[in-house]
């Protein structure tokens, strides 16, 4: 079994503050690995990268952190973000990374997900959008059958599914996410273990996806604390238990 700490859309220097004091509260050498889910920094702010890691350092947390990019985190700073989180914190872009931690080979797959209807500003301003979000959805169906790990990991900033944004108002639901990776995620081939997500602020914080695959939404305005989560080694729901606590 591993313990993840999860966190996405602390928008430094917006949240900064409150994330500083959640992380204080958790036990480090508790965690064995810790991922971020997206808009870490505000509107294209990269130097907010910089404090992030600053307090990770500054209470002791293991690096390297696994990133997906968020949608505040524009897609032409990626490089610039990568140069600053160096080896400390790895950003997967429609990616797939093999870990171990515990004597557990961990596979982690991350990608900033998709969107059933793009907003208005992205269909007016990046080309092909909808045919991008169509390929993200295949090359993470392909990433997933490519994993051959004891733990395995999905990690998205948009919504995976809309069970995990009611809160949200019901016509934004298209744009806050997308039910297509739903059919990924439940694939028994594919074995998955949890799946993490950031996005939606006033959504759900939990669902367990046709009673067996957990996925958490872990935008810190909703839950204003970092999600930790033990994932027991093997196909099934995860750690349902250890979220109730």
């Amino acid at each position: 079994m591993i313990r993840v700490a999860c966190v996405s859309d602390v928008h430094t220097p917006k949240y900064l503050e409150s994330f500083k004091d959640a992380i204080r509260k958790i036990q480090h050498e508790r965690i064995d690995l810790f991922l971020f889910a997206g808009d870490m920094i505000y509107k294209g702010r990269v130097g907010g990268l910089l404090s992030i890691i600053s307090i990770m350092e500054e209470f002791g947390f293991k690096f390297p952190i696994y990133s997906c990019f968020g949608n505040e985190e524009y897609d032409n700073l990626y490089e610039k973000l990568r140069d600053i989180g160096k080896n400390k914190i790895i950003f997967l872009e429609d990616d797939l990374v093999s870990i171990k931690r515990k004597g557990q080979t961990i596979g982690i797959i991350g990608t900033k997900g998709s969107l059933a209807k793009p907003t208005w500003w992205q269909a007016e301003n990046i080309p092909n959008i909808k045919e991008l979000y169509a390929k993200r959805i295949k090359k993470v169906k392909e990433l997933a059958a490519a994993l051959d790990t004891d733990i395995r990991i999905l990690l998205f900033h948009y919504a995976p599914t809309y069970l995990t944004v009611v809160g949200e108002p019901k016509m934004a639901h298209p744009q806050m996410g997308t039910k297509a990776y739903e059919e990924i995620i439940l694939n028994k081939i594919f074995k998955i273990n949890a799946v993490f997500h950031g996005h939606a602020h006033r959504g759900n914080r939990f669902t367990l996806l046709k009673n067996r695959i957990p996925i958490y939404n872990v935008a810190f305005p909703l839950r204003k604390e970092i999600t930790i989560v033990n994932i027991p080694r093997g196909p099934g729901r995860g750690s349902l238990l250890s979220y109730l606590k």
